[in-house]
C-alpha cells in the first residue's frame, strides 16, 4: 500500500529523524567503545554519519546501475521468495533447536525466568493455577500449563511452546507485510525475525514476551487487512458496518494488554492511503468507520471485562481495578540498547538500514510507503531503552524497526523506476535494427509496377460466322410459304 503525503506525514518524519540520529549516535558510541576500545569513545559517534552515508550512496548507486542492465521476472521473483521463505522457517528452526542444550542452566536461573512463570505453571496433583491480573501474563501462564499436562513439567516443553509461538508470529508477520509494503518488505522482515539475536535469545525467556507480539499482529493484521479491501474496494468491505469486526476484535486484545490499543492508530490509512476509484462521499464513510472501529472497540473491552468479572464472581468495578492495577506499576531500570539486543552490531546494521528512510521519504514525491511505519517505530522506541511496561516490548520494537530497516532498504534498491524505465527505452531502441532510408525521387514519373496474376484468365471472346458445307443458289433460298386459307393441314 502506498500513502499520500500530508502535513502530519512531515511531523512524523522530522520526529523519525531525531530519533534516527540519536539511535546512531549512539550506536556509533556503543560500537567504537567496544569494538576499537580507543580514546575517546565519543569519536564513534560522529564517525558513524559518513559511514551511513557512504554506505547509503554506494548501496544506491550500485544496484542503479545493475537495474539499468538486468531485470528479473516475476517467476525469479516468485522463486526467490520461496527460497526466503523456506530458509526463514527451515535454518531458523535449527538455530534454535540449540537452546535446548541450555535447559538445565535456564532452569537454575532465576534471570532468565523472568518472574517465575515456569513455577507457576507446573502442574501439580491437587493444585491449581492462581489467576495473574494481567491478562497476557494469565493467558501465557494457561498456555504454558496445558503444554505442560501433555509434555511434562520441564524447560524443554516451555522452550518448545516458545518456539510455536516464534513461529506463528513470523507466519502471520510475513503475510501481514505482503499485504502492506510488497514481497520483498516481507522476506526481509521475515529473514530478521528468524536470525536476529533478540528473538533467538527469546526462545529460552520463558516469559509472554513472546505471545505479547503475536497478539499484536493479530490485531495489527485485523486492521490492516481490513483497511487493505477498503481501499482496493472489495465489495464485501464497502459497508461501513464491517468495521465493527477489527474493533471488536483490538477491543478484546486490548483487554489482554493495554499497548495492543495503538493499532486503531493504522486506521488512519483510510484517509491518506492511496486508492483504485475514488468514490464519491468517501471522507465521511471513513469517519464513520472510524468512529464504528472504536466504539465497537470499547464495547469489546467491556464486553471481556463483564465476562471476566461473571467468571470471577466480583463486581464490574471489582473487575475494571484489577485489570488497571499492574498498569500502575509499571517503572523499570534503563536498559543498555546493546546489553538489550546482546549484539551491538547487529543493532548497528539494523538502525543503519531503517535510517536510509530520512533520504527517501523526501526523494519519494507526493507519495510513499512509511508513514504509517514510522509512526510505530517512535511510539515503540522507548521500550528499547527502558522497561517500562506490564511485559517487555523489546520485541516488537523490534519488529517495527526491522519493517523500517526492510522499507529503507526497499526504498533505497528499487527507487527511481522512472530513471531506470528510461535506461531499458534507450537500450530497445540502440538493439533495434535501423530503418533502411528512403531511395530520393525523380523528376521523371514512373509507371507502377504490377505483380504478374498467377491465376489463369478467361479466353478472350472471338466472334464467328456461320457457314455451310455445299453452296445453295440463290434462286433455291426462298424459305417463306403460302398457305391456303381453311388449310387444316391435314397428314
Amino acid at each position: 500500500m502506498t500513502y499520500r503525503k500530508t502535513r502530519l506525514s512531515y511531523v512524523i518524519w522530522t520526529l523519525y529523524t531525531c530519533i534516527c540520529v540519536m539511535l546512531l549516535a549512539f550506536v556509533g558510541y556503543s560500537v567504537y567503545d567496544t569494538y576499537v576500545k580507543a580514546a575517546p569513545a565519543k569519536l564513534g559517534a560522529l564517525l558513524i554519519f559518513p559511514l551511513f552515508v557512504c554506505i547509503y550512496l554506494a548501496l544506491k548507486k550500485s544496484a542503479l546501475a545493475l537495474r539499468k542492465r538486468q531485470s528479473i521476472s516475476a517467476h525469479s521473483k516468485q522463486m526467490i521468495e520461496a527460497f526466503c521463505v523456506s530458509v526463514a522457517f527451515v535454518f531458523g528452526f535449527l538455530v534454535r533447536l540449540r537452546m535446548f542444550r541450555y535447559a538445565e542452566v535456564i532452569l537454575s536461573s532465576a534471570e532468565t525466568l523472568g518472574g517465575g512463570f515456569l513455577e507457576r505453571a507446573f502442574v501439580r496433583a491437587g493444585e491449581r493455577i492462581e489467576p495473574i491480573a494481567h491478562g497476557v501474563s494469565y493467558l501465557y501462564v494457561l498456555m504454558l500449563s496445558g503444554v505442560f499436562y501433555f509434555l511434562g513439567n520441564s524447560v524443554g516443553a516451555a522452550i518448545f511452546l516458545q518456539i510455536v509461538l516464534q513461529f506463528i508470529s513470523m507466519f502471520l508477520a510475513y503475510h501481514l507485510m505482503k499485504a502492506a509494503s510488497g514481497q520483498f518488505a516481507a522476506c526481509s522482515v521475515l529473514l530478521l525475525m528468524a536470525f536476529s539475536p533478540v528473538y533467538v535469545e527469546r526462545t529460552a525467556s520463558i516469559t509472554p514476551e513472546c505471545l505479547f507480539l503475536l497478539l499484536y499482529l493479530c490485531g495489527l493484521a485485523a486492521v490492516v487487512f481490513y483497511v487493505r479491501a477498503v481501499l482496493s474496494d472489495q465489495p464485501a468491505f464497502q459497508n461501513v458496518f464491517m468495521a465493527v469486526l477489527p474493533g471488536i476484535a483490538i477491543g478484546v486484545l486490548t483487554f489482554l494488554e493495554l499497548s495492543i490499543v495503538t493499532v486503531l492508530a493504522f486506521l488512519a490509512v483510510l484517509f491518506i492511503g492511496e486508492r483504485g476509484e475514488k468514490q464519491a462521499g468517501e471522507p465521511w464513510k471513513n469517519i464513520l468507520r472510524l468512529l464504528l472501529a472504536i466504539v465497537s472497540g470499547a464495547a469489546g473491552f467491556f464486553i471481556s471485562v463483564a465476562i471476566d468479572a461473571a467468571a470471577s464472581g466480583v463486581s464490574l468495578e471489582r473487575s475494571l481495578d484489577v485489570w488497571r492495577y499492574p498498569y500502575l506499576q509499571t517503572f523499570g531500570p534503563l536498559f543498555h540498547l546493546g546489553e538489550l539486543y546482546g549484539n551491538v552490531l547487529f543493532c548497528g546494521v539494523l538502525i543503519l538500514a531503517a535510517s536510509f528512510l530520512i533520504y527517501e521519504f523526501s526523494k519519494s514525491g507526493k507519495v510513499q510507503d512509511c508513514s504509517p511505519w514510522l509512526f510505530f517505530c517512535i511510539i515503540s522506541t522507548p521500550f528499547l531503552l527502558w522497561e517500562v511496561w506490564t511485559v517487555e516490548i523489546s520485541n516488537l520494537a523490534l519488529f517495527f524497526w526491522s519493517v523500517a530497516a526492510a522499507l529503507g532498504i526497499k526504498n533505497c534498491v528499487f527507487g527511481k523506476k522512472a530513471e531506470v524505465m528510461q535506461a531499458k527505452i534507450e537500450q530497445i531502441n540502440a538493439a533495434a535494427e535501423p530503418v533502411p532510408a528512403a531511395a530520393p525521387a525523380t523528376d521523371s514519373v514512373q509507371k507502377p509496377r504490377f505483380l504478374e496474376n498467377p491465376l489463369p484468365l478467361p479466353k478472350k471472346h472471338v466472334k464467328k460466322e456461320m457457314d455451310y458445307d455445299y453452296p445453295v443458289a440463290p434462286e433455291l433460298m426462298h424459305f417463306d410459304l403460302e398457305t391456303a386459307d381453311g388449310d387444316d393441314f391435314p397428314l
